[in-house]
């Protein structure tokens, strides 16, 4: 998928794959319940910010912005990522929803003060990274939240692997996601790791959690 070149056409389509991943497999689901307790511990009148890295297509932070609005709460989510195929793509989608603001950034150097955001969240792409930009990442997180911060990704292990290969063959037809399903388990971080990385960036309060699909969280709190 961040290989240059890549025909518009797959790349639309694999974004579209990839959200019937996320709705079907598990990943809005996990975020969902995650952010809720985070959610909780805002004041009421005021309104919501949270922050999405690597946004993709958006659909992270339309599924939030819809689930909180139904909460009755007012939520403003910047969503960023530094592909500009990403980007137009989550523009034109989020286009209906004013509470929403797209922004072409790189997530490893975001230039926002300390705290700016009540929530940080970054769904499927922590596994692009090296494991020390990951960790690099990770604090960064940690820095620009103000009650906590999601990690949402895929837990290494040749089942799930296999699975991901099985379910690109049988699923479609697209070589970018029959490649990526697969490649992106393969470079996934295991339970341990993550947590190995979330003591390195400094990080004091966590817990990483295992979920339904080969999926793991990892919420961050400020206490």
């Amino acid at each position: 998928m961040d290989r240059p070149g890549n025909d518009p056409d797959l790349l639309a389509d694999d974004l579209r794959n990839l959200r019937i991943i996320n709705q079907c497999f598990g990943g809005l689901r996990a975020v969902r319940r995650s952010v809720l307790p985070l959610i909780d511990r805002i004041e009421r009148q005021k309104e919501i910010e949270i922050l999405d890295l690597a946004t993709g297509s958006a659909d992270y932070p339309l599924d939030l912005a819809k689930l909180i609005r139904r909460l009755g709460r007012s939520v403003h989510i910047t969503a960023v990522d530094n592909n500009p195929f990403m980007v137009e793509t989550a523009r034109k989608r989020t286009a209906a929803f004013p509470g929403i603001t797209v922004s072409d950034m790189d997530v490893l150097s975001l230039a926002y003060p300390d705290r700016s955001f009540d929530v940080v969240l970054c769904s499927s792409a922590i596994h692009h990274f090296s494991r020390r930009d990951a960790v690099r990442l990770l604090g960064e997180m940690c820095r620009l939240s103000r009650v906590g911060f999601i990690v949402n990704d895929l837990d290494r292990s040749r089942l799930g692997a296999w699975t991901a290969w099985l379910y690109g063959r049988l699923s479609t037809t697209n070589p970018i996601t029959r490649h990526d399903a697969y490649a992106s388990v393969l470079r996934a971080f295991t339970k341990n790791e993550l947590i190995a990385m979330s003591r390195e960036a400094g990080i004091q309060s966590f817990a990483v959690t295992r979920q339904a699909f080969f999926r793991l969280i990892l919420v961050g709190v400020h206490v």
